[in-house]
């Protein structure tokens, strides 16, 4: 049983927190960063709350549900960690989210690349995403070159006359990030950050070869489902398609004629997309529309004819939207799954089969004080969220760092200088 600790305001600096307002629920993590030596922080999950209504309970997506629902989850992660937080970091779902590729041509001053070079391409590319009407959302580097030769990474140091980057510029509708904005404020908090969820899971379920060999992740929400895919170590495609697992409750209780909330019960605890062995015998009661006291029996077949068709549909609508080349240039062959629709019996292997790519379940991991539960992959975007936010902690301390001035000579002398670097590093 979680700890309930009494709620209190704590350092900004020293809590991070997290919130994805899916269709069906919300999820909040709240971490601290915990003291290490050196200059990295590792985050520490303090507080986890989930608050959803069953489907079915939620006709239409509207501002007053998602409200309570992210109420809710808040609240029962703030008395988690006794903590009560003032910003968080959000992410917007795939199918809100346009991407386009960017090429920067940028003239080097002085013959050599500075990191001020590197953050004039990434702010001409942010630019170039945010098409009227839309908000900026990422400017993530593909690749640098210097004079038409690749840098083979970062470029900050290399001589040259023209640094080129590729650029993929991501940009969601303003009147998204308006109104996801506006939900917070509702709440009390204040938005700090907007990450794409594709990029929030990719974050917290692929592991480094994965990014650098080639791998697509396809987030299966219960209203969308978001996909990003990665070459050579850079993410150069994420999006979305309007179909997740709740259409899938929706044709059973359409097929059978049950409840929207009892087929999506019926679907967590015997839904699959493969037949199996015996599967035409083992019957399952599907209490009926309008008169929960009657029933009628169904196979655990008819159910899978029913569930394999629409995942089917979600995936083969994925592919399409995937980038055409994407396999032929650099032969990705790596298929991802996360997020509660994965988790339905038979997905990986349909998967496989529709994007012929060998593929695994992803869930979230590395981060410390994460309870079980919190590991499943309906948690993946929330905990890519904290460690992405540790990430851009950590930088703009580096950047901080890098221009702050040298430190003068003292009457210290060597022991004064001692005594500095360990009040820095201990």
């Amino acid at each position: 049983m979680a700890v309930i600790r009494p709620a209190k305001f704590s350092k900004d600096s020293e809590l991070i927190a997290a919130i994805d307002i899916g269709a069906s629920k919300a999820v909040c993590l709240i971490a601290r960063l915990a003291p290490s030596r050196g200059r990295t922080r590792v985050p520490e999950i303090i507080g986890v709350g989930r608050f959803g209504e069953a489907v079915g309970e939620r006709a239409q997506a509207n501002a007053q549900s998602a409200e309570t629902a992210l109420r809710g989850a808040v609240d029962a992660a703030e008395r988690m960690a006794g903590e009560r937080i003032r910003g968080v970091t959000a992410a917007m779902s795939g199918r809100r989210l346009a991407c386009r590729r960017i090429g920067v041509d940028l003239d080097i001053e002085g013959g050599r690349v500075t990191q001020e070079d590197i953050t004039d391409c990434m702010r001409q590319g942010a630019a170039a995403a945010a098409v009227d009407g839309a908000a900026p959302v990422h400017a993530l580097p593909i690749s640098y070159a210097i004079d038409g030769e690749d840098s083979m990474g970062d470029p900050t140091g290399l001589a040259g006359s023209t640094l080129t980057a590729e650029i993929l510029g991501v940009s969601a509708r303003e009147r998204h990030v308006v109104n996801l904005e506006a939900l917070i404020e509702r709440c009390g908090l204040k938005l700090d950050d907007l990450v794409a969820a594709p990029l929030a899971a990719a974050e917290a379920v692929l592991v480094e070869d994965e990014r650098e060999l080639g791998a697509i992740l396809l987030d299966i929400g219960a209203r969308s489902t978001d996909f990003a895919v990665f070459e050579r170590g850079a993410l150069v495609a994420c999006g979305g398609v309007p179909l997740g697992g709740e259409h899938v409750t929706r044709d059973i209780a359409h097929a059978f004629g049950a409840p929207l909330k009892d087929a999506e019960r019926i679907k967590t605890l015997y839904g699959a997309a493969l037949i199996g062995a015996g599967d035409e015998n083992k019957l399952v009661n599907v209490p009926q529309l309008g008169d929960e006291d009657e029933f009628v029996k169904v196979s655990r077949a008819e159910l899978s004819a029913v569930i394999a068709p629409r995942l089917e549909e979600i995936f083969e609508l994925a592919a399409e939207r995937l980038p055409s080349d994407a396999r032929a240039r650099h032969g990705v062959r790596r298929l991802i799954l996360t997020g509660g629709g994965s988790l339905l019996v038979g997905a990986r292997e349909m998967a496989e089969r529709v994007l012929k790519m060998k593929t695994r379940l992803g869930r979230p991991a590395g981060l410390a004080g994460a309870p079980d539960a919190a590991t499943a992959p309906q948690f993946s975007v929330c905990a890519g969220l904290i460690q992405l936010a540790v990430k851009q902690k950590a930088e703009r301390a580096d950047l901080a760092a890098a221009c702050r001035p040298p430190v003068r000579a003292t009457q210290g002398g060597l022991l004064a200088g001692v005594g500095q670097w360990l009040r820095e590093n201990f």
